[in-house]
């Protein structure tokens, strides 16, 4: 029944071991993820930067209305990009977190099997250990009666 025990507290951990590469696994694609969204928001506001810088040159050097109104209207579709990035980052900010609360909680839990498998291998090692000492203190008792009973009959 030990065995059985102790095995099921092997598979508890291995269990538990396998929960957390699978929930750094998860982190690491949700941080790949931010990353990618925070890069493209990044090109974005390059982008805006350089058509807003475009489109003041415009108005002060009296070009024409086109590229005025064009310069804007791409300014325009930048934002609304970068709406759609923001949210998109925020969302990502959310799996990552989850993630990585997910990824603290497999950890507690692989700590919590791996305390009871050395707990249950402690509890059997001193059992083996008492059964042993118990067969000594036989041997020794027997051992004693022995030669008490060789002492008496050979008087």
């Amino acid at each position: 029944m030990n065995t059985l025990t102790h095995s099921a507290w092997t598979v508890l951990e291995e269990l538990a071991s396998n929960k957390v590469t699978e929930s750094r696994e998860k982190v690491a694609e949700a941080t790949i993820e931010l990353n990618r969204i925070i890069k493209q928001k990044l090109q974005l506001l390059e982008l805006l930067e350089e058509y807003t810088t475009k489109l003041q040159e415009s108005q002060a050097n009296v070009h024409s209305i086109t590229d005025s109104i064009a310069y804007r209207h791409f300014i325009k579709q930048v934002n609304e990009l970068l709406e759609v990035i923001y949210k998109e980052e925020k969302t990502a900010e959310e799996v990552l977190n989850g993630r990585e609360d997910q990824l603290i909680d497999a950890l507690k839990e692989q700590k919590k099997a791996e305390f009871l498998n050395e707990r249950q291998t402690l509890i059997l090692k001193a059992s083996k250990e008492k059964a042993e000492q118990r067969r000594l203190d036989e041997l020794g008792i027997s051992r004693f009666n022995q030669s008490t009973t060789h002492g008496i009959n050979g008087t």
